[in-house]
């Protein structure tokens, strides 16, 4: 791949061919942020302007924010180009996967580069031939020459393969050894769930089918239900969730569902968030999950208002002697936008793992870590630098800072391990901001019970992080687990939480 600023490309046209294709691609249809940025930085390379491409000038220029605009308290432009990357590399694996000239943006900087295919393709089939110096070689084995070279790319293969097992079996076998004096940081080590997970949405089907959320996770369309209606309200703008699209359809009225599924015992999340404008008390939920019937939901007032997401969690289900699991909505204001049915012996329900952030984390114990959800306040800000120094630093990547909660789905009766994930990416030397030990300090609420009290990150992190665990925590009598952060002095912020059932 090139590096450094590129030079100004004697074929402009063809390259501005290619920007104007890619801006009215599917992909970037309904990306207008994200074009702005690119527009922006493909018309400072064009006119050769690449030393004006600030962070301060595109905030400005491309993305709208006021001249007071302060790159320390505002990420907009890296999270923005962050996006970007990913976007543009679902772009050249999809739908440009083909062209001959391609975009890109480097990691850390903010000037374009317009990359041949094949010549891209020649510097890397280059680097495998010469990344080993003459000296490498044993003397009766010659340099390879053009008809040698699928020797040694051979060769080279056979020896990245072993790398890769030894490298599994290390990863497979190595715990992180990651301590704390006074906190405690301890990385789980908890199997993922077995089995295929069943994700459906409600409502009419007018996208592709199956859906695609944040996460890279499809969703199919309702297939197994008969009577209610479904409806669509979009352009709703939805609190706690990367997937507004998730919840503004769904099914509502009197309805049934047989959802076809193996033998077993199973979860099921159902996803929730009012947006039909209704008062509390005025839209009841009433649901039978096979002959267990489940108490009434009133969603506007546990999820405290209307266009917020909520879930609620139901375990040790078994199908029926039809090989279905039965979902009958018995009341007129019943309703529902999707569901999750996941394989699991838990009586509390899989563990949930979630980032701060936009993204999908896999740490080196194979767990997957989803974007964040359930969220209520707060901003969003992206750490890419700094990271602590320990396993799985990009857990820390992403934080979420502000006064906030999340209220999280579990079943009530039950008992929970709550580990939350903490690293200051602002105050300190080290981190290149002002202020040091005392400069944030929050208390931490879960149910109302305190978790921790005049909480400081920098007074207790080691190598850079936090990670603080409380055991026989309790969800309310309704399922959930409502975990607030209160300021004391600035801002909260967390990056990661997870939450494992104590059965």
């Amino acid at each position: 791949m090139l590096v450094g600023h590129p030079e100004i490309s004697s074929n402009v046209a063809e390259e501005r061919q290619e920007l104007q294709t890619l801006l009215q691609s599917e992909t970037f249809k309904k990306a207008p942020n994200l074009v702005r940025f690119l527009e922006y930085v493909a018309e400072q390379h064009f006119s050769g302007n690449t030393d004006h491409i600030k962070e301060y000038n595109i905030a400005v220029e491309a993305l709208h924010r006021p001249e007071q605009f302060d790159p320390q308290s505002d990420t907009i432009v890296r999270t923005t180009a962050h996006a970007l990357r990913k976007k543009l590399d679902l772009y050249y694996a999809t739908e440009g996967n083909d062209h001959q000239v391609q975009i890109q943006l480097p990691v850390g900087k903010y000037v374009l580069q317009f990359v041949r295919k094949h010549q891209e393709a020649a510097e890397d089939q280059e680097e495998v031939v010469l990344a080993r110096p003459m000296a490498d070689f044993p003397k009766h084995t010659p340099l390879p020459t053009a008809n040698g070279r699928w020797s040694v790319l051979w060769i080279f293969g056979i020896a990245c393969a072993v790398l890769v097992v030894a490298a599994a079996i290390y990863f497979t076998n190595r715990k992180p050894k990651v301590r704390m004096a006074s906190v405690g940081i301890a990385a789980a080590s908890l199997n993922g769930a077995h089995g295929q997970i069943m994700r459906i949405r409600f409502g009419k089907n007018d996208g592709p089918d199956p859906y695609l959320d944040a996460a890279g996770q499809p969703w199919i369309t309702e297939k197994y239900c008969q009577g209610g209606t479904a409806f669509a309200h979009a352009g709703h703008e939805i609190q706690g969730t990367d997937d507004p699209a998730i919840f503004q359809q769904g099914r509502e009225g009197k309805f049934q569902c047989k959802i076809p599924v193996p033998p077993g015992k199973y979860q099921i999340l159902f996803l929730f968030a009012d947006t039909a404008g209704d008062r509390e008390a005025a839209r009841q939920v009433d649901l039978t999950i096979n002959t267990r019937r489940t108490d009434a939901l009133d969603i506007v007032d546990e999820a405290g208002g209307d266009d917020v997401a909520i879930g609620k969690l139901y375990t040790g289900i078994v199908p029926m002697n039809d090989g279905t699991i039965h979902l009958d909505f018995t009341s007129d204001g019943s309703f529902v936008n999707a569901i999750e049915v996941t394989p699991t012996d838990a009586e509390g329900g899989q563990v949930q793992r979630m980032v701060a952030g936009p993204e999908v984390f896999r740490d080196n114990q194979g767990n997957t870590w989803l974007p964040e959800r359930f969220f209520q306040g707060g901003r969003r800000t992206f750490h890419p630098d700094g990271l602590p120094k320990i396993p799985n630093s990009k857990l820390f990547e992403w934080e979420r800072y502000g006064h906030f909660h999340y209220l999280i789905p579990a079943v009530a009766g039950k008992e929970y391990k709550i580990r939350l994930y903490f690293s200051e990416g602002w105050f300190g030397v080290g981190n290149g901001g002002p202020g040091g030990i005392g400069s944030r300090v929050f208390d931490v609420y879960c149910n109302g019970t305190t978790l921790l009290k005049d909480f400081d990150i920098l007074s207790v992190e080691r190598d850079g992080a936090a990670v603080t665990t409380f055991d026989h925590v309790k969800p309310t009598a309704h399922g959930m687990l409502d975990i607030s952060f209160t300021p004391i002095k600035n801002y909260p912020l967390i990056n990661a939480i997870e939450v494992e059932p104590e059965n």
